[in-house]
């Protein structure tokens, strides 16, 4: 059965209740299971209120498992961003860390910023964004 390792646009999208995202998760729950990135937590987490997210919070962790930063999941990281930066491509850090948890774990990442992930090792589950 797949994973899919959930990325903050999408999880935003969700509790914001926009049908895309709604179909979508509730698709992804049908032919699998939802993770998310611990960092991925804490992009969420800064951009909400303490209200926000005592209420959103709990929601999120009965609906996905977290994934933790490993040795493995960090040098991978620092691999994709120095090969990434020899060309000239510039990445964030916390979108390679979410990449090699992706890569390290099998999981598939389901975003609609593709353009944050050009690895071609990383199994990516797109969509459009439309309401």
């Amino acid at each position: 059965m797949t994973t899919f390792l959930i990325d903050s646009d999408v999880i935003v999208d969700f509790f914001q209740k926009k049908s895309h995202a709604l179909r979508l998760i509730e698709e992804l729950c049908h032919i699998g299971n939802l993770a998310i990135s611990l960092l991925t937590i804490s992009e969420l987490r800064a951009g909400w209120t303490k209200h926000q997210a005592d209420f959103f919070l709990p929601q999120l962790y009965n609906l996905v498992k977290p994934y933790g930063l490993t040795e493995t999941i960090a040098e991978l990281s620092g691999e994709l961003r120095y090969a990434y930066k020899i060309k000239g491509v510039r990445l964030p850090t916390v979108d390679t860390l979410i990449a090699a948890t992706a890569i390290i774990n099998d999981l598939t990442l389901v975003t609609r910023n593709n353009k944050d992930y050009p690895m071609p090792e990383l199994h990516l589950y797109s969509f459009p964004s439309s309401n």
